[in-house]
Formats: C-alpha cells, sequence, structure tokens
C-alpha cells in the first residue's frame, strides 16, 4: 500500500504539473529507461523494514533523534490529558473535571484515550503539557512518554488510588474478594502503572497521603490536585435541591441511610459500619438502608429485608437524586493505607445535595470534615453507632450539619478554588514564553529536509536568517508523507532555526483539496493555537490549501501572502497549457481559461476561493516588479503589493572556475517542457562538433531514478548529467559551467537559478520569462530571447555564444549590484511584517 499511495501521489502532482499529455510522455520514458524496478524493490525493501515495527515507525518522524527545547519555552500552554476513559467514576472526576478547572484559570485542555495512539501523537505536537492519567506502560504507551520527552514536553503521571503501590495496594483486604484472574491481572497492571509513573516528570495525586507515596516511589516531586465539585454536578444538585418538594426533612417520620458501593471491591469497607448499622435497624423501625451499586452483606441483614433498598449502577445524574432523598450519607473504609489515599468524593456529593455524612477518618475525609461541626467521622464501631443515632434521632442536627456541608465545600471545592489553588502552579512552573518578541509563523508545502522547489528555498533562508534575529522567533507549517502515518497526522522537530510543525498530506486528494482542504485548516488551526503567531506568511501553500487564511482569520491573526508562481491566478499553477504552452494572458479571462481547464464551473468555483484569500490578507508579497504588474493587472491594488525581491546566495571568495577546452553550456530546469528541457535537447543536438558540452541537472537521481532521458537526443557533443546541487553545493556546480540556459516556457514570478548563475558570472540565455530577467541586461550579461516552441531561437543564441566563445574567459557580469541577498531579503521582510503589525495595532 505503501508504494501504491508513493505512485498515486506522484501522478497527481505530475498531471497537475505538465498536464495529462505530458505526464503520460513522461511514464513511457521513464519506463522504457528499466530504472523502474530498482526503484519498486527499494520501496518495497524499506517497506518491509519498517512493518516488523510498525508502531515505532508510526511515532517516529522522518527527522527523527531531533531534541527540541522545552516545549514551554516557545509554545502557549497548553494541556493534553492521555487518559484511561473506561472507568465513568474516575473520567468524571479526573478527566473531564480537570479539563473543565483548566478552563477556570484560561487554559485549554484537550483530552484523548490512551488507546487512541495516532491521536495521541498527533496532539502532542501541539501541547506544551501533558498528563497521563491511570496510564500503564504498555509499549504503546511508553512510545508516547517518549514522544513527549524528545518533544520537550513537560509530562505528569496521575491516578486516584494506590494502583502503582504493590505495598500499599495489598493492604487493601477487598482485593481478596477477586477472583485468581483479577486479582492476577491487578498485581501485573501495577507493576506498568509503577514504571509509567517513573518515566514521567512528576505525579498528580488526588490526596496528600497518596503524594507522599508517589514522591517515595521516584524520589521526585508529587502535586496534589483533589477531587472537587464541577459545574455539572453543581446544576444537578441545585436541581434536585429545588425540586425537592415532599415532606421537609426535619419533620419525617422515616430515616434512610444511604451508601454508594462504586465498585464490588467495597465489601470489606462496608463491614466498618456493619454493626452499627444492624444495631440502628435492629432499634430504630423508622430507619431504612439504600445501597446503590454492588455490594455482598451479611446474611444477618435478611431479617430487614423489607427496609434495606437496592438499586444497581445508575446514571450520574439518578445516583444523585437517590442520594439526595436520603437523610444521612455514610462513607465506611477499613483502616489502611491504601483507604487513606482514597479521595473524598462521598462526602462531596452528599454535601452539595445538603445530606450530612458520616465517614470513616482517613485522611482526605480529615481534610473535609470538622468532626461535630460540617460531618461526623467515625473510627470504631462504637463511634459509628454513637454518631449515626445521633442524626437519626436529632432533625435539627441533621439540617443544622447538612447546611454547614454544603457551605464547607462550596467554599473549599468549588471548582475556581480547586483550579487557581491547586492547577495554576503546575502551569506557571514551566510557562517561559519569552515577552517583546515578534513570532512569525510561515507556511510552505515543503521545508526542510523535503527542500524541493524555489520557493522552499527562499522560505528555509528567510527562516534561518529571521531566526537569527533576537525579537524574532520562527515557527513553520509544511507537509509531510509517512507510509505509517494517518492523514492530517503532525509531527514537530527543528530545522533551519525553526519549529517545525509538518502535516501528513493525503495521497488521494480531490482538486477541490488543492486549494480549499477544511481537515488541513483544522490541523494549521491547531497549529496556531499552539504558537500564537503575531503574523502569519502563507508562502507557496498549493495541497495545503487557502484555508489556512481563514484560521488566521478566525483567530484573529493577521496574515499576508507571497505570491508564488501564479497559483493564486491560475489553476494550472503557472499559465501554462497541458500541452505546455503558455498562454500570454495579462489580464485573465475566464472564457480563456473554460477552454484550458478540465471543467469551467471548478475553475470559476476555485477563482472565488482564492480570490476570498487574497481579499482578507493583511498584505501581499510579491518576488519581482513584473509579478506585481501581473496582478494588478487581475484586480489588485498597488498599495496591497509589497516588492520583496527573492535573495540569492552569494557566492564565497574562494570561488573559481574550472577550466575546460570546451563551452559548458548547463540547464537546471528539470525535465519538464515548462522549463523548456525539449527545446534545449533540440537546440543542443542542431548543433554540430565544435567543442561544446551540455550539463543537465537531474533533481530525481537522489531519488534512485533518473528524470533525464538520453535516449533521443542526438548530439555531435557531450553530454553530461549530474545530480542536483544544494545551497551548500551551489559554488561546486556553477564553477563547472561557463553558460546557463534558462528557457523557460512562462513568465516566472522571480527565477532564483538566473539570479545564481549571474552573481557567478556566469552568462545567460534566457527566454522573456517576466520576473526571471529583470537583472538581465541584453548582451551584457546575458541574451534575452522569445518564449516559443520553436528551438532555432534557442539555437541560435547558442550559436552566437560559441562564435564570441574567447569572450567568457574575461566575462565579469557588470551589474551584481542589482542582485538582492538573502541578507537584504530577511532584512525587508522584517521591517515589512513589523509595519504590518504596527498598523494592526493602531486600528
Amino acid at each position: 500500500m505503501g508504494t501504491l499511495r508513493f505512485v498515486i501521489r506522484k501522478f497527481a502532482e505530475s498531471i497537475r504539473i505538465f498536464g495529462i499529455s505530458g505526464t503520460f510522455g513522461r511514464i513511457v520514458a521513464f519506463l522504457r529507461s528499466g530504472k523502474f524496478v530498482a526503484l519498486f524493490a527499494n520501496r518495497r525493501a524499506t517497506l518491509l523494514s519498517t512493518v516488523t515495527n510498525e508502531n515505532k515507525h508510526r511515532l517516529s518522524s522522518f527527522y527523527p533523534g531531533e531534541t527540541n527545547r522545552p516545549a514551554s519555552e516557545f509554545m502557549t500552554p497548553r494541556v493534553l490529558i492521555v487518559a484511561e476513559m473506561s472507568i465513568p467514576q474516575c473520567k468524571k472526576y479526573r478527566v473531564t473535571q480537570k479539563a473543565e478547572l483548566f478552563s477556570k484559570i484560561g487554559i485549554e485542555a484537550s483530552v484523548v484515550d490512551w488507546t487512541h495512539f495516532d491521536e495521541a501523537r498527533t496532539l502532542l505536537q501541539t501541547h506544551s503539557i501533558v498528563i497521563f492519567y491511570r496510564v500503564p506502560a504498555v509499549p504503546e504507551a511508553i512510545l508516547l512518554i517518549k514522544e513527549a520527552k524528545r518533544l520537550g514536553i513537560h509530562t505528569f503521571w496521575e491516578v486516584d488510588d494506590l494502583i502503582f503501590d504493590p505495598e500499599g495496594y495489598l493492604s487493601n483486604k477487598n482485593i481478596e474478594t477477586l477472583s485468581p484472574g483479577d486479582r492476577k491481572g491487578v498485581l501485573e497492571g501495577m507493576r506498568l502503572y509503577r514504571e509509567a509513573l517513573l518515566l514521567c516528570d512528576e505525579g498528580i495525586a488526588s490526596t496528600k497521603a497518596l503524594a507522599k507515596v508517589m514522591s517515595e516511589v521516584t524520589n521526585r516531586n508529587a502535586v496534589i490536585v483533589e477531587n472537587a465539585l464541577d459545574s455539572d454536578t453543581i446544576l444537578i444538585a441545585e436541581r434536585i435541591r429545588k425540586n425537592q418538594t415532599a415532606t421537609p426533612k426535619e419533620t419525617k417520620q422515616d430515616i434512610t441511610i444511604v451508601y454508594g458501593s462504586g465498585t464490588k471491591t467495597h465489601d470489606i469497607d462496608f463491614l466498618a459500619a456493619a454493626d452499627a448499622l444492624f444495631y440502628i435497624l435492629s432499634e430504630r423501625s423508622n430507619v431504612k438502608l439504600r445501597i446503590i451499586g454492588s455490594l455482598n452483606i451479611e446474611s444477618r441483614f435478611d431479617i430487614f429485608s423489607d427496609r434495606i433498598e437496592r438499586f444497581s449502577f445508575v446514571s450520574f445524574d439518578r445516583y444523585l437524586q437517590l442520594v439526595a432523598e436520603a437523610d444521612i450519607s455514610i462513607a465506611p473504609l477499613e483502616d489502611s493505607v491504601f483507604n487513606d489515599a482514597k479521595s473524598n468524593i462521598k462526602f462531596l456529593e452528599a454535601s452539595v445535595l445538603g445530606v450530612p455524612s458520616v465517614c470513616s477518618p482517613a485522611d482526605a475525609f480529615r481534610t473535609a470534615i470538622v468532626d461535630g461541626e460540617n460531618g461526623f467521622l467515625a473510627a470504631d464501631p462504637a463511634q459509628w453507632q454513637q454518631k449515626l443515632l445521633q442524626l437519626v434521632d436529632q432533625p435539627n442536627l441533621r439540617i443544622k450539619m447538612a447546611q454547614r456541608a454544603l457551605e464547607s465545600v462550596n467554599k473549599a471545592y468549588a471548582p475556581e478554588q480547586i483550579a487557581h489553588r491547586q492547577l495554576a502552579p503546575l502551569i506557571e512552573r514551566p510557562s517561559q514564553l519569552q515577552p517583546d518578541v515578534m513570532r512569525i509563523l510561515f507556511a510552505n508545502v515543503y521545508f526542510s529536509p523535503q527542500s524541493f522547489g524555489g520557493a522552499t528555498i527562499v522560505a528555509e533562508e528567510m527562516a534561518q536568517r529571521l531566526a537569527r534575529k533576537e525579537d524574532v522567533e520562527i515557527y513553520i507549517f509544511t507537509s509531510w508523507s509517512h507510509d505509517h502515518a494517518s492523514n492530517y497526522d503532525l509531527v514537530r522537530y527543528s530545522a533551519k532555526g525553526a519549529t517545525v510543525f509538518a502535516a501528513k498530506v493525503p495521497v488521494v486528494r480531490t482538486r477541490l483539496m488543492d486549494i480549499k482542504d477544511d481537515d488541513m485548516g483544522q490541523a494549521f488551526a491547531d497549529v496556531l493555537k499552539a504558537v500564537q503567531p503575531d503574523i502569519v506568511q502563507l508562502h507557496s501553500i498549493q495541497t495545503l490549501g487557502v484555508e489556512l487564511g481563514s484560521a488566521c482569520k478566525a483567530a484573529g491573526i493577521p496574515y499576508v501572502i507571497t505570491l508564488h508562481d501564479a497559483w493564486w491566478l491560475c489553476e494550472r499553477q503557472f499559465m501554462v497549457t497541458g500541452e505546455g504552452k503558455y498562454c500570454f494572458q495579462t489580464r485573465i479571462d475566464p472564457n480563456v481559461c473554460a477552454k484550458c481547464v478540465p471543467d469551467k464551473n471548478f475553475n470559476e468555483r476555485r477563482t472565488q476561493i482564492v480570490r476570498k484569500g487574497l481579499a482578507e490578507a493583511q498584505g501581499l508579497i510579491s518576488p519581482s516588479n513584473y509579478f506585481k504588474q501581473l496582478h494588478m493587472q487581475n484586480g489588485l491594488s498597488d498599495e496591497q503589493i509589497f516588492v520583496n525581491k527573492n535573495g540569492v546566495k552569494f557566492p564565497f571568495p574562494t570561488l573559481t572556475r574550472k577550466p575546460s577546452d570546451h563551452i559548458r553550456f548547463g540547464y537546471v530546469g528539470g525535465s519538464t517542457p515548462i522549463k523548456g528541457y525539449d527545446l534545449v535537447r533540440e537546440a543542443f543536438s542542431a548543433l554540430p562538433e565544435c567543442g561544446i558540452e551540455l550539463v543537465m541537472v537531474d533533481n530525481t537521481l537522489n531519488s534512485g531514478y533518473s528524470s533525464v532521458n538520453l535516449k533521443g537526443l542526438t548530439p555531435h557533443n557531450p553530454v553530461r548529467v549530474v545530480p542536483a546541487y544544494t545551497q551548500d553545493s551551489i559554488d561546486e556546480f556553477f564553477s563547472g559551467i561557463d553558460v546557463l540556459l534558462f528557457p523557460s516556457q512562462w513568465k516566472e514570478s522571480f527565477g532564483l537559478t538566473v539570479r545564481e548563475a549571474l552573481l557567478r558570472d556566469i552568462w545567460v540565455i534566457a527566454t522573456d520569462s517576466g520576473g526571471a530577467v529583470e537583472d538581465l541586461v541584453e548582451g551584457e550579461n546575458g541574451n534575452i530571447i522569445p518564449i516559443s516552441s520553436d528551438s532555432s531561437h534557442l539555437r541560435a543564441a547558442m550559436e552566437k555564444i560559441i562564435d564570441n566563445r574567447a569572450a567568457l574567459s574575461s566575462y565579469v557580469n557588470p551589474y551584481k549590484d542589482r542582485i538582492q541577498s538573502f541578507d537584504g531579503q530577511a532584512d525587508e521582510l522584517y521591517d515589512y511584517l513589523r509595519s504590518l503589525l504596527r498598523a494592526e495595532q493602531q486600528r
């Protein structure tokens, strides 16, 4: 499937760029070359080597091993809760409630089930803090924790009982009631929970006693975040209290004592109050016992069966209703280390419903209850009997204690109280965002290590240079591909001085997705939340789509657009027809376009979408004067467009020309009709043997095959095919040629290669290709020929060079000072973005 997706993606890209006829021509040439066997064999070997360790490769990115700086230094405080979600009560009090509490202090929290591996891994990329709640150290979870470490995310492991501590857990006699299979599973789980705790930076516990054991196990910090009231519980309780229209409780004759069991492991706990309850049921015929949940009680209670109500597990709303109908709530616990670590949920729930409680003196109950004031603590059977009888026999005491309990929990356990007192410090400690820094987010379809195309080179160079400024931070949104990744999965890494967020682009795509991909827009919106940039610059965004601009607008973040290629004007991106002919339009006529594109209606819709993106941008950046004029001829104003000419990497002072007896013509445009590949072949083949050489760059050699087909090329002079050069090897390439051939068949937005050659005193023969020839002076540093499918124009210019070959040996370009450096471009861009931000702030 990996190979198939690769083929489909390449096929779709080829049709978009070269048209159907051009694509099939390339396929035929490739199949005839015999190189496809090796290519597919290599991809199959790669695929087979990854499926044996699938999860590891699903986690790792194409840029593995990169250590990121702490996320808290540059990312907005956002919390990811990776949680066990199968236990309803735990989910409510430790997961859903936690997310709500974070919102009370203005922190966004995302929640994901820990078993949803891909989703959890993607969410990690855009969060600065992660809490692993009740997650065991199974292989997938270990990978997630390690990924968090790679990303520099502060990790917490959270739990609400002693499931990680064998000694404490085994002190709970309830475990003896489990089946051998369940008991074995619990013991194995303890080992896995303990390992997960040890892998994380800190622990989060629901009680003081639990935090103490955590710290003893890890020798690291463990913080306390208690169970609290939440808006859902408060609203339900308020509604229940308001709707209680029955006989006032102080005049009731029948008294109900309620016990919520929770799980089937509470049989031993119930025994703490059993003798007292038996006595009261025996002595007070008006007392009933209500049991909610699973509980096995002694057979001696059978004589009271008509006064014992049993309810199986019910919804939370129904549970609170059943508790509220009662007069006294009990929370008996066996005296053990395990129960000392338990929370006081039962007391909170009863209190918020206006029901008084009698509880065992476990640590969390001692924290919340002032004995005799807002509740009772009972340490032995005698105290249980005494305190229950007081509440049974004294209605005014029940009412008074219930009111005090309600007041105390609303004060100490209100969501805002717990959020500010216990959660806020978790965020304040790691958060270290730099003030007074301009945070710029670039979006470009490719970025290092996927460095393809001139627009990508420019984006990378600007990122590096702007990142060096003390008051700038650079972030990148780009695409990536990985056989084991799901569509739109994110990966974060560092490259070129920037923090990069790369989204997996679907292999199978509709035409609309190239310009409007809602899911890609959502992935980008999540990155915006994580980074909160001051301004966004959309570079070359084909396949990413204009929804990126919509996401910026929705977030209130200004964005600018760089007008690379003609993507914003032309569905075919380069204003070149499927037959490889430039259309020569200046003001775009939809009627002309309708004859070129596959679907006239789709093109009209596309035009509406991209024009809306242009209109909503705070500024437009053109890489050349020519391209600014082209867009002005299509409805944009002079004030909207800022010309920021692309920079070029300047040569090293040590650059020297390699001697040769031949005139070496260089061509770097690739095997595409758009760049004039066929014209170069025809013109060079037509020249007689005359001491010349053709050096053709093949930018696919590093991918395992060649796109330059020499078959059919019948030159009388040698042809040499070389791999693509990088920004580091650029001098090496240009020192080995004398003339650059640039017969582009469309009006280029800039023409990086032309400037690279001119800076290195290489004569240039170029078509009249828009922005590409703005720094070319006819007859002084190059020759400008018409855009034409007739190769005779190119051949004639080459012949002129051959006839005047002596001049090449001493040629120096006199107009190099016109060419912008990357440093100059970056400084201009910095000033422009700063000015836009100042203007936004003044509005």
